[in-house]
């Protein structure tokens, strides 16, 4: 499913019409996101219970310094073999990447999402972060309102 059968998706699913406003305001912004990704659909991990495996990450200077992150994978076989295996006991989901950029804006307990890209090299990821999306739509909605004061306004 290309990136606007996923938007469209999301738009559809929306529950309510405030949800649907709100899917549509954020779109765009869930889509460039998206486009600097080579996949449309990757996979994570999700517990036995159905909820999606949640890493701590902690600098080991400032050990009160936490982000909480969700590792996204292109293929079912690196989620085995990354970090020695420490996300093998749960089961991999494949999940579309939009449906996966907005989990992050609404869950506020994941900071972000690293997309592990390259199978020969799980060390190395795109980072995705919340801060950046919600930074992304306060700068679309103030643009936004800009353009709707009239000329006249001072």
């Amino acid at each position: 499913m290309n990136l606007d059968e996923q938007v469209k998706r999301l738009i559809d699913g929306a529950p309510d019409a405030e949800s649907r406003k709100s899917a549509i305001e954020i779109a765009p912004i869930l889509q460039k996101a998206a486009e600097t990704l080579p996949q449309t659909t990757y996979y994570i991990c999700q517990s036995q219970q159905g909820e999606s495996v949640v890493t701590t990450l902690r600098h080991h200077r400032q050990p009160d310094l936490e982000i909480k992150v969700i590792y996204a994978f292109t293929k079912t076989e690196d989620i085995r073999q990354f970090d020695g295996g420490s996300l093998a006991n749960g089961s991999a989901v494949e999940v579309l990447v939009i449906q996966l950029l907005f989990y992050l804006l609404a869950f506020t307990e994941i900071d972000r999402v690293i997309f592990l890209n390259n199978s020969q090299n799980l060390d190395i990821g795109k980072e995705i972060s919340r801060q950046s999306l919600e930074d992304s739509i306060f700068q679309k909605q103030n643009i936004a309102n800009e353009q709707k004061l009239p000329p006249d306004i001072c």
